[in-house]
Protein backbone atom coordinates (compact mmCIF):
# COMPACT_ATOMS: atom_id res chain seq x y z
CA UNK A 1 0.00 0.00 0.00
CA UNK A 2 0.88 3.12 -1.03
CA UNK A 3 0.35 4.76 2.28
CA UNK A 4 2.49 2.43 4.34
CA UNK A 5 5.85 3.36 3.59
CA UNK A 6 5.77 7.00 4.13
CA UNK A 7 3.54 6.44 7.30
CA UNK A 8 6.75 4.17 8.69
CA UNK A 9 8.82 7.11 8.42
CA UNK A 10 6.41 9.81 9.54
CA UNK A 11 5.21 8.00 12.34
CA UNK A 12 4.40 10.61 15.40
CA UNK A 13 5.27 8.17 18.19
CA UNK A 14 7.88 6.13 16.14
CA UNK A 15 11.14 7.42 17.39
CA UNK A 16 9.93 7.34 20.88
CA UNK A 17 9.91 3.87 21.37
CA UNK A 18 13.66 3.91 22.30
CA UNK A 19 14.52 7.72 23.29
CA UNK A 20 12.90 9.23 25.98
CA UNK A 21 11.00 12.40 25.61
CA UNK A 22 9.32 14.95 27.90
CA UNK A 23 6.35 14.07 27.46
CA UNK A 24 7.38 10.56 29.44
CA UNK A 25 8.74 12.89 32.36
CA UNK A 26 5.11 14.34 32.35
CA UNK A 27 2.97 11.44 31.94
CA UNK A 28 3.19 10.62 35.60
CA UNK A 29 1.53 13.79 36.69
CA UNK A 30 -1.29 14.12 34.48
CA UNK A 31 -4.41 13.04 34.65
CA UNK A 32 -7.73 13.50 36.75
CA UNK A 33 -6.99 14.64 40.40
CA UNK A 34 -8.24 12.17 42.75
CA UNK A 35 -10.20 13.38 45.68
CA UNK A 36 -11.91 11.41 48.42
CA UNK A 37 -15.99 11.46 49.73
CA UNK A 38 -18.16 14.02 48.79
CA UNK A 39 -15.52 16.78 49.70
CA UNK A 40 -15.49 20.06 47.08
CA UNK A 41 -11.61 19.69 46.74
CA UNK A 42 -8.06 20.19 47.69
CA UNK A 43 -8.13 23.53 48.68
CA UNK A 44 -5.43 25.45 50.54
CA UNK A 45 -8.03 27.42 52.34
CA UNK A 46 -10.95 24.88 52.79
CA UNK A 47 -12.45 24.00 56.04
CA UNK A 48 -12.98 20.35 55.84
CA UNK A 49 -10.00 17.68 56.91
CA UNK A 50 -10.67 14.89 55.13
CA UNK A 51 -8.98 16.20 51.59
CA UNK A 52 -6.24 17.67 54.00
CA UNK A 53 -3.97 15.45 53.51
CA UNK A 54 -3.53 15.91 49.63
CA UNK A 55 -3.72 19.47 50.06
CA UNK A 56 -3.34 21.74 53.22
CA UNK A 57 -2.07 19.13 56.23
CA UNK A 58 -2.98 22.36 58.57
CA UNK A 59 -6.48 21.87 58.12
CA UNK A 60 -6.14 18.82 59.75
CA UNK A 61 -6.31 20.69 63.03
CA UNK A 62 -10.09 21.91 62.54
CA UNK A 63 -10.97 17.76 62.99
CA UNK A 64 -12.69 17.75 66.66
CA UNK A 65 -13.82 14.15 66.56
CA UNK A 66 -12.10 10.88 65.41
CA UNK A 67 -13.71 9.52 62.17
CA UNK A 68 -13.08 6.92 59.29
CA UNK A 69 -14.59 7.06 56.06
CA UNK A 70 -14.17 5.72 52.68
CA UNK A 71 -15.85 5.63 49.33
CA UNK A 72 -16.54 3.86 46.02
CA UNK A 73 -17.16 5.43 42.60
CA UNK A 74 -18.94 5.14 38.95
CA UNK A 75 -16.36 6.61 36.54
CA UNK A 76 -16.76 7.21 32.85
CA UNK A 77 -14.31 8.81 30.37
CA UNK A 78 -15.65 10.17 27.02
CA UNK A 79 -13.91 11.51 24.21
CA UNK A 80 -14.81 13.34 21.30
CA UNK A 81 -12.38 14.07 18.22
CA UNK A 82 -13.54 17.27 16.39
CA UNK A 83 -11.86 18.17 12.43
CA UNK A 84 -12.91 21.20 10.58
CA UNK A 85 -15.65 22.24 12.94
CA UNK A 86 -17.18 18.49 12.34
CA UNK A 87 -17.20 15.44 14.80
CA UNK A 88 -15.06 12.73 13.56
CA UNK A 89 -15.59 10.35 16.38
CA UNK A 90 -16.54 9.75 19.71
CA UNK A 91 -15.79 6.96 22.00
CA UNK A 92 -16.57 5.89 26.14
CA UNK A 93 -15.26 3.89 28.65
CA UNK A 94 -16.73 3.49 32.01
CA UNK A 95 -15.46 1.22 35.10
CA UNK A 96 -16.72 1.08 38.69
CA UNK A 97 -14.09 0.53 42.08
CA UNK A 98 -12.93 1.45 45.37
CA UNK A 99 -12.02 4.76 45.61
CA UNK A 100 -10.45 5.67 49.18
CA UNK A 101 -10.37 5.41 52.90
CA UNK A 102 -9.32 7.86 55.22
CA UNK A 103 -8.64 7.66 59.13
CA UNK A 104 -8.49 11.38 61.04
CA UNK A 105 -7.74 11.48 64.73
CA UNK A 106 -7.35 14.21 67.32
CA UNK A 107 -4.80 13.24 70.07
CA UNK A 108 -5.81 14.99 73.46
CA UNK A 109 -3.69 17.54 74.54
CA UNK A 110 -3.46 20.40 77.12
CA UNK A 111 -3.54 23.06 75.08
CA UNK A 112 -4.03 23.78 71.23
CA UNK A 113 -4.99 20.71 69.00
CA UNK A 114 -2.69 17.84 67.51
CA UNK A 115 -4.33 15.87 64.77
CA UNK A 116 -3.31 12.72 62.81
CA UNK A 117 -4.19 11.68 59.34
CA UNK A 118 -3.89 8.02 57.29
CA UNK A 119 -5.14 7.97 53.87
CA UNK A 120 -5.11 5.91 50.59
CA UNK A 121 -6.52 7.39 47.51
CA UNK A 122 -5.86 8.40 43.76
CA UNK A 123 -3.51 11.24 43.22
CA UNK A 124 -4.37 10.96 39.49
CA UNK A 125 -6.45 8.86 37.33
CA UNK A 126 -4.74 8.84 33.47
CA UNK A 127 -8.15 7.72 31.96
CA UNK A 128 -7.60 9.22 28.32
CA UNK A 129 -9.47 8.37 25.29
CA UNK A 130 -9.74 9.59 21.79
CA UNK A 131 -10.84 8.28 18.19
CA UNK A 132 -9.92 9.73 14.96
CA UNK A 133 -11.42 7.67 11.45
CA UNK A 134 -12.21 9.03 8.17
CA UNK A 135 -11.61 8.10 4.03
CA UNK A 136 -8.68 9.77 2.04
CA UNK A 137 -10.35 11.91 -0.62
CA UNK A 138 -10.10 10.18 -3.38
CA UNK A 139 -11.57 6.80 -1.50
CA UNK A 140 -8.65 4.64 -2.13
CA UNK A 141 -8.32 4.01 1.53
CA UNK A 142 -9.72 4.84 4.73
CA UNK A 143 -7.83 5.06 8.23
CA UNK A 144 -8.82 4.94 12.06
CA UNK A 145 -5.98 6.97 14.78
CA UNK A 146 -6.95 5.61 18.59
CA UNK A 147 -5.30 6.73 21.27
CA UNK A 148 -6.12 5.68 25.06
CA UNK A 149 -4.66 6.08 28.26
CA UNK A 150 -5.59 3.70 31.67
CA UNK A 151 -4.28 3.66 35.01
CA UNK A 152 -4.12 5.13 38.44
CA UNK A 153 -1.69 6.87 40.34
CA UNK A 154 -2.58 5.91 44.66
CA UNK A 155 -0.91 8.11 47.66
CA UNK A 156 -0.80 6.17 50.90
CA UNK A 157 -0.65 9.41 52.98
CA UNK A 158 0.34 10.10 56.62
CA UNK A 159 0.28 13.54 58.25
CA UNK A 160 -0.30 15.47 61.23
CA UNK A 161 -1.25 18.99 61.89
CA UNK A 162 -0.63 21.02 65.07
CA UNK A 163 -2.47 24.51 66.52
CA UNK A 164 0.74 26.73 67.28
CA UNK A 165 -0.54 29.49 68.99
CA UNK A 166 -4.43 30.25 69.10
CA UNK A 167 -4.81 31.69 65.68
CA UNK A 168 -2.12 29.61 63.77
CA UNK A 169 -2.05 26.03 62.75
CA UNK A 170 0.84 24.35 60.50
CA UNK A 171 0.84 20.56 58.82
CA UNK A 172 2.72 18.22 56.97
CA UNK A 173 2.40 14.94 55.54
CA UNK A 174 4.38 12.51 53.49
CA UNK A 175 3.18 10.00 50.43
CA UNK A 176 4.25 6.36 49.54
CA UNK A 177 2.98 6.83 45.86
CA UNK A 178 2.55 3.51 43.68
CA UNK A 179 0.35 3.12 40.44
CA UNK A 180 0.87 2.28 36.24
CA UNK A 181 -0.40 3.27 33.23
CA UNK A 182 -1.33 2.08 29.77
CA UNK A 183 -0.68 4.06 27.20
CA UNK A 184 -1.86 2.87 23.44
CA UNK A 185 -1.19 4.44 20.13
CA UNK A 186 -2.94 2.69 16.98
CA UNK A 187 -3.21 3.52 13.02
CA UNK A 188 -4.81 1.24 11.15
CA UNK A 189 -5.50 1.57 7.10
CA UNK A 190 -8.00 -0.63 5.64
CA UNK A 191 -8.56 -0.71 1.40
CA UNK A 192 -12.37 -0.97 0.94
CA UNK A 193 -11.65 -1.07 -3.10
CA UNK A 194 -9.03 -3.43 -3.34
CA UNK A 195 -6.49 -1.07 -4.97
CA UNK A 196 -3.93 -2.96 -3.91
CA UNK A 197 -2.35 -6.13 -3.01
CA UNK A 198 -2.57 -4.96 0.94
CA UNK A 199 -6.04 -5.41 2.21
CA UNK A 200 -5.37 -4.13 6.28
CA UNK A 201 -2.34 -2.33 7.62
CA UNK A 202 -2.00 -1.72 11.38
CA UNK A 203 0.92 0.05 13.19
CA UNK A 204 0.69 0.06 17.18
CA UNK A 205 2.72 1.36 20.29
CA UNK A 206 2.02 0.53 23.82
CA UNK A 207 3.76 1.85 26.60
CA UNK A 208 3.62 0.15 30.10
CA UNK A 209 5.19 2.56 32.91
CA UNK A 210 5.06 1.84 36.43
CA UNK A 211 5.62 4.22 39.54
CA UNK A 212 7.29 3.69 42.81
CA UNK A 213 7.41 7.20 44.78
CA UNK A 214 7.38 9.58 47.18
CA UNK A 215 6.03 13.34 48.13
CA UNK A 216 5.74 15.79 51.21
CA UNK A 217 3.47 18.93 51.14
CA UNK A 218 3.39 21.66 53.99
CA UNK A 219 0.95 23.85 55.25
CA UNK A 220 -0.12 26.89 57.10
CA UNK A 221 -3.87 28.11 58.26
CA UNK A 222 -3.97 31.11 60.07
CA UNK A 223 -7.05 33.24 61.81
CA UNK A 224 -7.10 36.43 60.25
CA UNK A 225 -10.42 37.69 61.77
CA UNK A 226 -13.23 35.79 63.34
CA UNK A 227 -14.40 35.10 59.71
CA UNK A 228 -11.45 34.80 57.49
CA UNK A 229 -8.90 32.48 57.06
CA UNK A 230 -5.51 32.68 55.03
CA UNK A 231 -4.21 29.13 53.99
CA UNK A 232 -1.01 28.35 52.03
CA UNK A 233 0.31 24.92 50.91
CA UNK A 234 3.47 24.29 49.42
CA UNK A 235 3.71 20.58 47.64
CA UNK A 236 7.77 19.78 46.90
CA UNK A 237 8.45 18.30 44.11
CA UNK A 238 7.51 14.55 43.81
CA UNK A 239 10.38 11.72 43.19
CA UNK A 240 8.81 9.03 41.01
CA UNK A 241 11.44 5.79 39.72
CA UNK A 242 10.12 4.58 36.59
CA UNK A 243 9.78 0.93 35.23
CA UNK A 244 8.68 1.57 31.81
CA UNK A 245 8.29 -1.86 28.69
CA UNK A 246 7.43 -0.57 25.60
CA UNK A 247 6.37 -2.27 22.37
CA UNK A 248 5.53 -2.10 18.27
CA UNK A 249 4.22 -4.18 16.54
CA UNK A 250 3.24 -3.20 12.74
CA UNK A 251 0.83 -6.15 11.03
CA UNK A 252 0.11 -6.17 7.23
CA UNK A 253 -2.72 -8.57 5.32
CA UNK A 254 -2.04 -8.92 1.79
CA UNK A 255 -4.46 -10.50 -1.25
CA UNK A 256 -2.04 -12.40 -2.08
CA UNK A 257 1.14 -15.21 -2.06
CA UNK A 258 4.62 -14.26 -0.78
CA UNK A 259 7.69 -15.52 -1.01
CA UNK A 260 10.68 -14.40 0.97
CA UNK A 261 14.45 -14.48 -0.50
CA UNK A 262 17.80 -15.15 0.33
CA UNK A 263 18.50 -11.28 1.72
CA UNK A 264 15.62 -11.46 3.39
CA UNK A 265 13.35 -9.50 0.99
CA UNK A 266 9.69 -10.36 0.55
CA UNK A 267 8.33 -10.49 -2.87
CA UNK A 268 4.60 -10.70 -3.44
CA UNK A 269 3.30 -12.97 -6.08
CA UNK A 270 -0.70 -11.75 -6.94
CA UNK A 271 -2.99 -14.74 -7.55
CA UNK A 272 -6.08 -15.88 -5.56
CA UNK A 273 -4.33 -17.80 -2.72
CA UNK A 274 -6.04 -17.36 0.62
CA UNK A 275 -5.28 -14.10 2.38
CA UNK A 276 -1.75 -13.98 3.96
CA UNK A 277 -0.69 -11.90 7.33
CA UNK A 278 2.56 -10.67 7.76
CA UNK A 279 4.03 -9.69 10.74
CA UNK A 280 6.67 -6.98 10.14
CA UNK A 281 8.39 -5.89 12.88
CA UNK A 282 7.77 -7.10 16.90
CA UNK A 283 10.46 -4.39 18.74
CA UNK A 284 10.49 -4.33 22.54
CA UNK A 285 12.11 -2.12 25.13
CA UNK A 286 12.32 -2.04 28.80
CA UNK A 287 13.81 0.87 31.00
CA UNK A 288 14.31 1.98 33.93
CA UNK A 289 14.25 6.03 35.24
CA UNK A 290 13.91 8.62 37.89
CA UNK A 291 11.72 11.69 37.28
CA UNK A 292 10.98 14.70 39.47
CA UNK A 293 7.54 16.36 39.27
CA UNK A 294 6.45 19.90 39.88
CA UNK A 295 6.86 21.39 42.97
CA UNK A 296 3.40 23.51 43.60
CA UNK A 297 2.27 26.80 45.89
CA UNK A 298 -1.38 27.50 46.79
CA UNK A 299 -2.60 30.56 48.34
CA UNK A 300 -6.31 31.22 49.48
CA UNK A 301 -9.07 32.84 51.35
CA UNK A 302 -11.61 30.46 53.52
CA UNK A 303 -14.81 33.05 55.00
CA UNK A 304 -16.52 31.50 57.24
CA UNK A 305 -20.02 32.74 58.96
CA UNK A 306 -22.37 29.58 60.19
CA UNK A 307 -23.49 27.77 58.61
CA UNK A 308 -21.83 29.26 55.19
CA UNK A 309 -18.11 28.44 54.22
CA UNK A 310 -16.47 29.38 51.10
CA UNK A 311 -13.12 29.80 50.09
CA UNK A 312 -11.64 31.62 47.09
CA UNK A 313 -7.72 29.60 46.04
CA UNK A 314 -5.07 30.29 43.67
CA UNK A 315 -2.19 27.30 42.91
CA UNK A 316 1.05 28.13 40.60
CA UNK A 317 2.48 24.43 39.47
CA UNK A 318 5.86 25.05 38.48
CA UNK A 319 6.25 22.03 35.56
CA UNK A 320 9.03 23.46 34.05
CA UNK A 321 10.65 22.74 37.23
CA UNK A 322 10.27 18.63 36.31
CA UNK A 323 13.79 16.27 35.28
CA UNK A 324 14.43 13.51 34.06
CA UNK A 325 16.96 11.46 36.26
CA UNK A 326 19.49 8.53 34.32
CA UNK A 327 22.02 6.63 32.85
CA UNK A 328 20.62 6.23 30.25
CA UNK A 329 22.36 8.32 26.45
CA UNK A 330 19.94 8.79 23.20
CA UNK A 331 21.16 5.75 20.40
CA UNK A 332 21.20 8.88 18.16
CA UNK A 333 23.34 12.19 19.70
CA UNK A 334 25.24 10.03 22.51
CA UNK A 335 23.63 12.66 24.58
CA UNK A 336 22.31 11.73 28.33
CA UNK A 337 18.68 11.58 28.13
CA UNK A 338 18.53 13.72 31.15
CA UNK A 339 20.01 16.28 29.97
CA UNK A 340 18.02 16.07 26.19
CA UNK A 341 14.57 15.91 28.47
CA UNK A 342 15.42 19.28 30.16
CA UNK A 343 16.25 20.64 26.97
CA UNK A 344 12.63 19.39 25.60
CA UNK A 345 10.95 20.30 29.19
CA UNK A 346 12.44 24.30 28.28
CA UNK A 347 11.16 24.52 24.97
CA UNK A 348 7.67 22.46 24.53
CA UNK A 349 6.20 22.68 28.86
CA UNK A 350 4.59 25.48 30.46
CA UNK A 351 4.14 26.13 34.40
CA UNK A 352 0.22 25.76 35.18
CA UNK A 353 -1.72 28.30 36.88
CA UNK A 354 -5.52 27.35 38.35
CA UNK A 355 -7.64 29.36 40.18
CA UNK A 356 -10.54 27.63 42.35
CA UNK A 357 -13.60 28.55 44.12
CA UNK A 358 -15.52 26.25 47.18
CA UNK A 359 -18.60 26.85 48.54
CA UNK A 360 -19.85 24.62 51.64
CA UNK A 361 -23.65 24.81 53.57
CA UNK A 362 -23.50 22.68 57.11
CA UNK A 363 -26.24 22.98 59.33
CA UNK A 364 -26.78 19.57 60.76
CA UNK A 365 -27.39 16.78 59.99
CA UNK A 366 -27.18 18.22 56.53
CA UNK A 367 -24.40 19.70 54.47
CA UNK A 368 -24.02 20.36 50.77
CA UNK A 369 -20.71 21.12 49.08
CA UNK A 370 -19.54 22.71 45.71
CA UNK A 371 -16.53 23.23 43.96
CA UNK A 372 -14.59 24.45 40.80
CA UNK A 373 -11.39 25.23 39.33
CA UNK A 374 -9.86 26.82 35.75
CA UNK A 375 -6.25 25.52 34.87
CA UNK A 376 -4.25 25.08 31.94
CA UNK A 377 -2.41 22.00 30.81
CA UNK A 378 1.30 22.21 31.25
CA UNK A 379 1.48 21.67 27.01
CA UNK A 380 -0.99 24.34 26.03
CA UNK A 381 -1.19 28.65 26.79
CA UNK A 382 -4.96 28.10 26.97
CA UNK A 383 -6.80 28.85 30.44
CA UNK A 384 -9.00 27.38 30.64
CA UNK A 385 -8.26 23.89 28.88
CA UNK A 386 -8.73 22.25 32.26
CA UNK A 387 -12.01 22.69 33.60
CA UNK A 388 -13.42 20.97 37.13
CA UNK A 389 -16.32 21.25 38.81
CA UNK A 390 -17.69 19.27 41.89
CA UNK A 391 -21.01 18.41 43.69
CA UNK A 392 -21.15 16.88 47.53
CA UNK A 393 -23.86 16.25 49.97
CA UNK A 394 -24.06 14.56 53.49
CA UNK A 395 -26.28 13.11 56.21
CA UNK A 396 -24.70 12.20 59.24
CA UNK A 397 -26.97 10.58 61.73
CA UNK A 398 -26.98 11.14 65.39
CA UNK A 399 -25.39 7.28 65.98
CA UNK A 400 -22.35 8.35 64.32
CA UNK A 401 -22.98 6.94 60.63
CA UNK A 402 -22.88 9.22 57.78
CA UNK A 403 -23.40 8.64 54.28
CA UNK A 404 -21.76 10.81 51.19
CA UNK A 405 -22.79 11.44 47.93
CA UNK A 406 -20.64 13.67 45.21
CA UNK A 407 -20.42 14.09 41.48
CA UNK A 408 -16.85 15.39 39.93
CA UNK A 409 -16.84 16.36 36.09
CA UNK A 410 -13.44 17.29 34.73
CA UNK A 411 -13.22 18.39 30.71
CA UNK A 412 -10.10 19.44 28.53
CA UNK A 413 -8.90 19.69 25.99
CA UNK A 414 -6.20 18.51 23.33
CA UNK A 415 -4.65 17.75 20.14
CA UNK A 416 -4.97 14.36 18.23
CA UNK A 417 -2.50 15.21 15.31
CA UNK A 418 -1.85 12.96 12.65
CA UNK A 419 -0.39 12.96 9.35
CA UNK A 420 -1.68 11.61 6.31
CA UNK A 421 -0.20 9.92 3.31
CA UNK A 422 -0.39 13.25 1.69
CA UNK A 423 1.98 13.99 4.26
CA UNK A 424 0.03 17.45 5.23
CA UNK A 425 -0.34 17.74 9.33
CA UNK A 426 -3.88 17.30 10.20
CA UNK A 427 -4.99 18.64 13.79
CA UNK A 428 -7.75 17.26 15.18
CA UNK A 429 -9.01 19.02 18.41
CA UNK A 430 -9.12 16.53 21.06
CA UNK A 431 -12.53 17.33 23.74
CA UNK A 432 -12.06 15.01 26.87
CA UNK A 433 -14.58 14.64 29.83
CA UNK A 434 -14.12 12.63 32.58
CA UNK A 435 -17.22 12.27 35.26
CA UNK A 436 -16.71 10.36 38.95
CA UNK A 437 -20.22 9.53 40.36
CA UNK A 438 -19.11 8.56 44.42
CA UNK A 439 -20.72 7.10 47.34
CA UNK A 440 -19.11 6.70 50.92
CA UNK A 441 -19.76 6.13 54.18
CA UNK A 442 -18.55 8.08 57.55
CA UNK A 443 -18.24 6.94 60.89
CA UNK A 444 -17.60 9.23 63.78
CA UNK A 445 -16.15 7.60 66.34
Amino acid sequence: MKSRIIFITLMLWGVSLFSQSYLDVLRPFRGMRGISGAESGVLPAAMSGSNALLGNPALLSYTKRAFVSTDVSFNQIAGTSVYNSAIAGNSSDQQFGFNSITYIRPVRVYRGAWVWGFNLQPVHSFASLGQFESVEPDGEFSYKYLQQDSGTLYALTAGSAVLVTMNTSIGYALSYLTGANNFTKLYEETDPQDIYTSERFIDSLQFRPSYHGFGARLGLLSEVSENLNLGISIELPTRISVSESASRNIIEWFDSDWIETDDGDSVLIVNDLPRKEIQYSVKSSSLEYVVWGPWRLGVGLGFGAAPLEASVNYRFHSYTSIAMKTDLYDTDSGENLGDLVDGQVTDYVKNVHEFSASLLWALDPLSLSFGASLMNDPLNYRFDNIIRMDLGIGYQLSSGLGFMLAYRNEQWQSDLDHILESNVKRSVDLENSSSKFQFGIKYVL
